[in-house]
């Protein structure tokens, strides 16, 4: 294996909790808008996030469209006065239709200012949380109008930041563990108003081999919320200047770059490889490894081929026909950039199913 420092130093994307500790720190305001609650069907995720920095310009996103304008609009008032707002989106059947959804629902934005002296602590912590890859909570509790207050709970109980009460905090807290444990955002009325996100690690994405199909594989994948990893044994292929945006890139033999990685349960492989018998052996490995989604591309005799391999080698049925074979959503894909797209579209639907 061979592996210089340039081309494993993970590249971390700058998240909005990132943002907002550079403008804090650069003594600079700004106006950051969030969901507070959502039901049913709203144009807005429930990790959506969107800065709106004092010069005017943005990062994130709350979902676009009406909604996103007039959070916009509020942005620039709620700057001046320094006080948050709530924003209640209630969203009817014509409104919904009109938005390009099945149904209606209704959405809580919280847009308040942030920069210096408010709650520096607590975004310090998130925003070091999701760069480490450590799970945290957010908690937002709303208290007399226009007033926020903000906590991180980590996975192992502390908490940075209060409610102002010792008591919510330690209740909160409780509240932040389950969320964590389920992966949802909870809304709560009592003991406080509050709304708790968990902030939870990237899933890891193992691209090995660094061919032409896995550029844009490996952007569209981190656009999406993926920590993409990229694995090939050239080193004129795997580097920083063919993927400047994966968080790593590595040089290694297919064995050796599983024992680095410590590929796991949670972990989604992909294997692009030049060659059947290393296709073979990703995946090989990616099943002993236990990997949450095992795919390889290549033709339908490929696959067959590939699938007897595993059998003779003692796979079972049950692990062979856990391999996405051939690999993708079938939108008749042509070009490296649509295979990538259809590759792109089953992580999702694996993601999304659970």
């Amino acid at each position: 294996m061979t592996a210089n420092s340039d081309t494993r130093r993970p590249r971390r994307r700058q998240s909005i909790f990132g943002e907002i500790v550079g403008l804090q720190r650069a003594g600079r305001r700004g106006v950051l808008a969030a969901p507070f609650l959502r039901t049913g069907s709203v144009p807005v995720g429930e990790h959506a996030r969107l800065l709106v920095r004092e010069d005017g310009s943005i990062a994130g996103t709350v979902g676009g469209g009406a909604l996103e304008a007039e959070v916009l609009r509020v942005a620039s008032q709620v700057l001046a006065e320094g006080r948050a707002r709530l924003l209640d989106f209630d969203l009817t059947a014509d409104q919904a239709a009109a938005s390009g959804m099945v149904c209606g629902g209704r959405c809580g934005i919280l847009v308040e200012p942030v920069g210096p002296g408010r709650d520096e602590e607590v975004f310090a912590a998130l925003s070091a949380a999701e760069a480490t890859g450590r799970p945290i909570a957010a908690v937002i509790v709303m208290t007399e109008p226009g007033g926020v207050r903000k906590m991180a709970v980590a996975a192992d109980g502390v908490i940075v930041g209060s409610s102002g009460d010792r008591d919510l905090d330690e209740a909160l807290a409780a509240e932040a563990q389950q969320a964590l444990a389920d992966g949802h955002p909870r809304e709560l009325e009592s003991p406080a108003r509050a709304h708790i996100e968990p902030i939870l690690p990237r899933p890891p994405l193992f691209i090995f081999g660094a061919g032409h199909a896995a550029i844009p594989l490996a952007h569209m994948a981190g656009i999406i919320g993926f920590r993409v990893t990229v694995v090939d044994d050239r080193e004129e292929f795997a580097n920083r200047e063919r993927f400047p945006e994966a968080d790593e890139v590595l040089v290694a033999q297919v064995a050796d770059a599983f024992r680095e990685l410590a590929v796991g349960g949670d972990g989604y492989v992909v294997s692009v490889t030049r060659g059947h018998a290393m296709d073979e052996e990703v995946v090989a490995q990616a099943l002993t490894a236990r990997a949450h989604y095992v795919g390889m591309i290549g033709s339908k005799r490929k696959v067959a081929s590939v699938r007897e391999r595993l059998r003779e080698r003692g796979f079972s049925d049950a692990d062979v026909a856990r391999v996405h074979a051939p690999i993708g959503v079938d939108i008749g894909a042509d070009t490296v950039e649509e295979i990538a797209v259809s590759i792109v579209a089953e992580l999702v639907q694996v993601r999304r199913s659970g």
